[in-house]
């Protein structure tokens, strides 16, 4: 009895191994199949490109914080008007500017992505806060 049951155990075993093997080409994460056919288009740079233009404006001096996603990085200081281009050939794209006065003024950001300005914002008072994210990306 003890033996069947051993038998049986290692039958099973054996076969959910098969089975998680099975998808093994799918595993590489969400969307590796569009990476895959995409890479050719990464090295030349202009297929499926998209530009972003992020812009503050407003007093002399702000700092500003940017980015793609949860990738930011920041210009404290930054000498207004201030812009900042990127590109991206990602399928979805979360752009973001966050920028805050020096002082008592109103400040404005924009974002466009290529071409087509998508999200606008302003603030005004006392060290203003700004913020525009482009989510529909």
């Amino acid at each position: 009895m003890r033996t069947k049951i051993t038998t049986a155990g290692v039958a099973v075993l054996a076969l959910m191994a098969i089975a998680c093997g099975a998808g093994e080409s799918d595993t590489a994460g969400p969307g590796a199949q569009d990476q895959a056919a995409g890479a050719v288009d990464k090295g030349s740079g202009k297929k499926g490109e998209k530009e972003i233009i992020l812009e503050v404006t407003g007093p002399k001096t702000a700092d500003v914080t940017y980015g793609l996603g949860a990738d930011q990085s920041q210009d404290n200081g930054a000498k207004l008007p201030w812009k900042k281009k990127l590109t991206s050939t990602e399928t979805i794209i979360i752009p973001t500017v966050v920028a805050q006065s020096k002082g008592s003024s109103k400040i404005e950001c924009k974002i466009t992505i290529d071409g087509e300005v998508v999200k606008e914002n302003a603030s005004e008072g006392q060290f203003a806060v700004v913020t525009c994210t482009a989510d529909n990306f």
